[in-house]
């Protein structure tokens, strides 16, 4: 337990969560968190702000943790059992990643113990009640990754494959590149290229792809676009396709969150255009 609460204690039951989302990171506090199996590209982040959460792998049983690190797509769903809990989705081409990547130590999931962020426990409950801005969360996240993993190793990917995800995020979701566009760019052969993408990054092309607009559909929404205006403007055929492919990733739908979520961001950077949807 990072810190302890009271029944009467006012931070024991924030009425509100908070989403703060910018370059290659999604990060949400919550009171309430229960969702079904799902797989997502980013890795993940969990830390239990006050008691264990709950975790299910396929074809496991449920296991109770403090701190979890998860490698980017591994099938799972989270229990918070109504305690406060925190959620970060880091993108594997993301510089942070090379934090999650040590802690993983070659495994799939690994679960940690509060005790390790226990000097940040005062910073933590001002995350939890919504008193830190968005540099002020960026900073906290990596006193958090450094906690968890003080020696960091450099990430091990080719350098051919950040270029491809560097390209990529150029294009989406303005443009939706194809595997032979982005092999041109990066000087791989097609079946390389996807290759050492799934081989490193632990999902296809395909799916890095519909999280950048995934990703970028979020910043919309954070800025108070339209369900219909920001599934348009991220590049999906409609609402529906975006809600199902939320749902696929996250596993919520964006009328889950609005009610009673603030959300906080940096400025999505891609101009307004129309698109092709995949």
């Amino acid at each position: 337990m990072l810190f302890h609460q009271k029944e009467s204690d006012p931070v024991a039951k924030p009425e509100k969560s908070w989403v703060y989302a910018w370059d290659g990171i999604v990060l949400y506090v919550t009171q309430e968190h229960l969702n079904k199996s799902h797989v997502h590209f980013p890795a993940l982040l969990q830390i239990g702000l006050g008691a264990q959460f709950a975790v299910t792998l396929d074809h496991q049983p449920r296991s109770y943790h403090d701190i979890v690190c998860m490698a980017p797509n591994v099938s799972h769903s989270t229990d918070s059992e109504n305690q406060p809990y925190l959620a970060v989705l880091i993108d594997p081409d993301h510089e942070l990643y090379g934090y999650v990547h040590t802690a993983l130590q070659g495994k799939q999931m690994r679960s940690l113990p509060a005790d390790c962020l226990q000097p940040l426990s005062s910073e933590l409950i001002h995350l939890r009640l919504g008193a830190l801005n968005i540099e002020q969360v960026k900073r906290l996240l990596l006193r958090i990754l450094q906690l968890i993993s003080p020696k960091v190793t450099h990430l091990p990917w080719d350098v051919r494959i950040l270029k491809a995800c560097e390209y990529i995020k150029q294009q989406v979701p303005q443009n939706i590149p194809t595997v032979a566009d982005v092999s041109a760019q990066v000087g791989l052969s097609e079946s390389r290229l996807m290759h050492l993408f799934s081989a490193q990054l632990g999902g296809s092309m395909r799916q890095y792809i519909l999280w950048l607009k995934v990703r970028y559909a979020i910043q919309l929404w954070i800025e108070g676009y339209s369900l219909i205006d920001l599934a348009f403007e991220a590049g999906f055929s409609d609402q529906a396709h975006y809600t199902r492919t939320l749902r696929r990733m996250v596993d919520f739908a964006p009328s889950i969150l609005k009610a009673n979520t603030v959300f906080i961001s940096e400025p999505a950077v891609q101009p307004k255009s129309h698109h092709t949807p995949v």
